[in-house]
């Protein structure tokens, strides 16, 4: 057996975690802590040894994100609130929607979602728009 799969297979137990779809919402919150906490260490290396299992758990995650969030009852407000909260992103922190004044009044019902700030919150989120389209 080629070495590099022995090892994979030997260590397995303990990266299956990170790089398969979470089930629950707990889950789904530990494994964005262990993401953000990788691509910290990984830094901006482009030859990082973790890029691949960054890679994966970003996977999962959008997995989760994908079956959990998008088929969510509720609005894109909702949904946005919900992704703040699991990324800890501030209003402050959401420069491509707008300023910190617009994102508020978005959050609080006063301005709608625009085509523009659901294109930019997809990207940054890397999940499908219809995360953010009212049912």
């Amino acid at each position: 057996m080629n070495e590099k799969l022995q090892h994979a297979i030997e260590h397995w137990d303990a990266v299956a975690p990170l790089v398969q779809r979470p089930e629950s919402e707990r889950d789904y919150e530990s494994l964005v802590h262990q993401l953000e906490e990788a691509m910290t260490l990984s830094g901006e290396d482009r030859g990082s040894p973790i890029n691949g299992l960054i890679e994966g758990m970003a996977h999962a995650a959008h997995q989760y994100e994908e079956k959990f969030l998008v088929n969510e009852v509720g609005s894109g407000v909702s949904a946005l609130k919900y992704l703040m909260k699991v990324h800890k992103i501030k209003q402050s922190d959401l420069k491509e929607v707008g300023s910190q004044g617009v994102v508020s009044e978005i959050l609080n019902g006063k301005r709608s979602l625009t085509v523009r700030h659901i294109r930019a919150l997809s990207r940054r989120f890397a999940i499908s728009p219809n995360a953010f389209l009212e049912p």
